[in-house]
């Protein structure tokens, strides 16, 4: 049987941290532990953690370190093969181990194993994200050998709480990179795609919950960014791999569009030079760039614009 170690990294997450963990508990293949790391929460979450009815469940603290470093401490400490994560704010639906243990025995070669997933905010319903293409495979299952482009469109087709790890591959990489202010998700997994085919499942198992300030005020976006090496490394790395120029190219593009909604104009125009640099011939560059420019002006977000365009809800 698959056995599963669930990793949840919780800082002041009181609000939702029992939804989650219910959610996790509803699975119909139960997972063998639930391992959350209090990363220095200041709110009542470890205890709510604490008290929650659960054998299943391991809380272990740790001063305030990121959520890289409590997912990597998470890693560490889980005793299974297979690794899932879900942040503490997220859900599964009930039959996402079961989906995920189905990629697994189907696909025994591959590392990473995910599904699709909703998104949503308070009080709308819930999304599937806007791929700009399909994966190249015609079944409900498959192996994502074009993930690069599917990553490089308005939103992922994985989610980091719709997919799962062997334990050996992500600690091969040494885990999500520390000190990362956002993005760190992002690069771990296609780090991983360097040297793991990713299995996955068109069927949406898991909810992305969004803050009702997520997409209205983008975190001001660095000159100095640390996570842009390692970008920049996939196409040494991962050259391989189809798309892989696209792929780096368009996360300067989202670099592009984060420093225009920051009013950080030169950063703008730094990064929309190295995207065209890596990549010219790609259109989401060219339309990127006029979206952003036309939410500064409409003073709207990027995602109502993608909700208006995109208008795809839940069935």
């Amino acid at each position: 049987m698959i056995k599963f170690s669930v990793v949840i990294p919780l800082y002041n997450g009181a609000a939702f941290i029992e939804t989650t963990l219910a959610s996790i508990l509803r699975q119909t293949l139960l997972p063998a532990e639930i391992v959350v790391i209090d990363d220095g929460s200041t709110d009542l979450g470890p205890q709510r953690v604490q008290s929650y009815p659960s054998e299943l469940i391991r809380l272990i603290a740790q001063p305030n370190s990121g959520v890289s470093a409590a997912r990597n401490k998470g890693i560490h400490e889980a005793k299974n093969k297979y690794i899932a994560f879900i942040d503490a704010d997220d859900t599964w639906e009930p039959n996402h181990l079961e989906v995920l243990a189905d990629l697994i025995e189907r696909y025994p070669t591959c590392g990473v194993f995910g599904t699709s997933y909703y998104y949503c905010k308070p009080g709308e319903k819930p999304t599937l994200p806007i791929l700009s293409t399909p994966p190249a495979f015609q079944e409900e299952t498959g192996i994502l050998t074009n993930y690069f482009m599917l990553a490089s469109g308005t939103n992922p087709p994985l989610h980091i709480s719709s997919w799962a790890v062997r334990k050996e591959a992500i600690t091969s990489l040494g885990g999500f990179p520390p000190g990362i202010p956002a993005g760190e998700d992002v690069i771990t997994l296609a780090r991983l795609y360097a040297n793991n085919d990713i299995a996955y499942s068109r069927r949406a198992t898991s909810t992305y919950f969004l803050h009702p300030d997520e997409g209205k005020k983008p975190r001001p976006a660095k000159w100095h960014n640390p996570i842009d090496a390692m970008f920049n490394e996939l196409l040494r790395t991962a050259r391989h791999r189809p798309y892989t120029r696209r792929y780096v190219s368009s996360w300067h593009k989202g670099r592009m569009v984060g420093a225009l909604l920051g009013k950080q104009y030169r950063l703008a125009i730094r990064e929309l030079l190295i995207a065209f640099s890596i990549f010219p011939f790609q259109r989401k560059l060219y339309t990127a760039l006029v979206a952003a420019i036309y939410a500064l002006l409409t003073h709207r977000s990027l995602y109502e614009l993608n909700q208006s365009l995109n208008p795809t809800q839940k069935q």
